[in-house]
């Protein structure tokens, strides 16, 4: 792994990018000052669509002699095509021509499992950083970098959310621990305080999230010596940060729509900082190497992509806030796939595992990829309807938060009151017979295999019974979409809310709703789209 060390000789900073900055006066520029700005991205998710805006924006700085840290803060090796048939190593290769400076890890990082994960670290020219990561006890990436500029030495750390540990196929977690953010952010302030660095910037994946842990959070990195917290995880998009305790925290939002930038100044002991976010669009200058080298892995896999699989009349819903509150025409025919493949009585997935919607028209394996790109097979099992009660429970549990655990399903319809506890909104649950759920009968379940092993919390799921392992989620959803399915332009309202009349104080009853008619077919084992078959390894919502 390469050290990444910047000797750059600016004095003071400006920088334009599309924002006027008044010049320095004499006096400053005779003061002993020293400048660093920071471009940062968090949660691109295999987007690689703003690397040339970003490339040409380093080059630019660099140009000009200033001193500059590209840095990413997680999620940014798994999500689109590209990335995830060569696991991840596209976009290793990608940030490597852009000349990356560091990265932390995401909770992404780890979909293709901890082996893939240090292989990758292997191919970057930069440093893979978390400090609160082990295995067994021992460190797995490095904790810091220490970056020597001219008149400010920099240090690095990486902190990677606990969070990894619910949202990762819990078998590909089998002994990493994830220690303390603000405990591990304490000793990285002191070692690096000890190597002499004049500014600490905490690289880090926890966010903000409001159904996090306070423990999770990125305010627990804002202690003494900490300057700066570029983080990811939440999405949040920060128009010019947010300071707690004297420390700016950052975040550009999601997919490479903004670019963030840091200007900071040292000036004697004091140390200055400021934020603000470059929107991503044709505007901006871009770096023509970049482009055509993001052209050059797209069509390594586009013979595949372009494979036509069905039609929809309609777009299919499939965007985050969609499928993590309800039910969606997308969601309805996924979970529908999955019964037809296996011809079990119930499908259960959880929303953040579909990942975009579907545009009207033709449907591509590219669209398939793109929307189930976790490569999860299907599990089916025997459950009491008491354990698929408590896994509707848990799905609707954190609602109205846009959480990947929000429970989507075939073959029930459910009614439910978010003004209720957690643990106590399920009202009424019936099949697709029309029957209610019985507790004590036993139903055939089919699943992701990242749910049936209690991933996104779903631990009730890896108590199933006789378990048998089908082919892929993508595969299934393929199949269906051969099989010519009715496909609806709205929900079929699956589920369905239902609380306190606000004129009548009484109960709003459940609405009527039809199921799709699904054909059960026997189990079946891999399928070859096209004559190749997708092996990725791993999921997470």
């Amino acid at each position: 792994m390469k050290k990444y060390t910047v000797k750059i000789t600016a004095v003071l900073l400006f920088i334009a990018l599309g924002i006027t900055q008044a010049p320095l006066t004499s006096a400053e520029e005779s003061s002993n000052t020293a400048s660093l700005t920071i471009i940062h991205v968090n949660d691109r998710h295999g987007r690689m669509e703003a690397d040339p805006f970003i490339s040409q924006i380093v080059r630019d700085l660099k140009a000009e002699g200033k001193n500059t840290l590209l840095l990413d803060a997680g999620d940014a090796l798994h999500g689109q095509i590209a990335a995830n048939l060569t696991e991840g190593e596209s976009m290793a290769e990608l940030m490597n021509a852009v000349g990356y400076d560091a990265m932390v890890t995401g909770n992404h990082e780890f979909t293709y499992g901890i082996d893939r994960l240090l292989e990758l670290s292997e191919m970057m020219d930069f440093p893979m950083l978390a400090a609160n990561v082990k295995k067994d006890g021992k460190a797995v990436f490095k904790p810091y970098e220490i970056f020597d500029l001219n008149g400010i030495r920099a240090g690095v750390f990486g902190i990677a959310t606990p969070e990894t540990r619910e949202a990762s196929d819990p078998r590909i977690m089998e002994g990493l621990t994830f220690e303390d953010p603000a405990k591990t952010a304490a000793l990285m302030v002191e070692a690096l305080k000890n190597e002499d660095c004049g500014i600490i910037i905490a690289l880090a994946h926890l966010g903000d999230n409001q159904v996090s842990l306070p423990e999770n959070k990125s305010d627990v990195l804002a202690i003494p010596g900490v300057d700066v917290i570029i983080d990811g995880h939440s999405h949040t998009k920060l128009e010019n940060g947010r300071t707690v305790s004297n420390t700016l925290i950052v975040q550009t939002g999601e997919y490479g729509q903004n670019i963030g930038v840091v200007e900071i100044a040292v000036r004697g002991g004091d140390v200055s900082k400021t934020a603000r976010l470059i929107e991503v669009n044709e505007a901006l200058a871009a770096d023509g190497v970049i482009t055509g080298k993001i052209t050059e892995l797209n069509k390594s896999v586009e013979s595949m992509t372009k494979e036509v699989v069905g039609y929809t009349p309609f777009p299919l819903l499939g965007g985050r806030a969609e499928v993590r509150t309800d039910d969606t025409n997308l969601s309805n025919l996924i979970t529908d796939s999955m019964r037809y493949a296996t011809g079990a009585d119930i499908a259960i997935i959880s929303g953040g595992n579909i990942r975009a919607g579907i545009p009207s028209g033709d449907i591509t394996m590219g669209h398939v990829l793109t929307v189930m790109p976790y490569s999860n097979l299907l599990v089916t099992m025997e459950l009491e309807g008491s354990v698929i009660l408590e896994a509707l429970e848990h799905g609707v549990s954190l609602y109205p938060e846009h959480e990947g655990l929000f429970i989507q399903f075939s073959g029930l319809t459910v009614l439910f009151n978010p003004d209720s506890e957690p643990g106590g909104r399920i009202k009424s649950v019936m099949t697709a017979d029309g029957s209610e759920l019985e507790k004590e009968r036993k139903y055939t379940v089919v699943t992701l295999e990242f749910l049936a092993a209690g991933g996104d919390g779903y631990t009730m799921l890896s108590d199933g019974k006789n378990i048998v392992y089908h082919g892929g989620d993508a595969e299934a959803f393929v199949d269906y979409l051969k099989s010519n399915p009715v496909i609806k332009d709205k929900a079929e309202d699956r589920i369905k809310t239902a609380g306190l009349s606000a004129d009548t104080n009484e109960t709003v009853s459940p609405k009527t709703g039809n199921s799709h008619n699904i054909l059960y077919l026997p189990a079946v084992t891999v399928i070859s789209l096209g004559g190749v078959i997708i092996y990725l390894r791993n999921k997470k919502a």
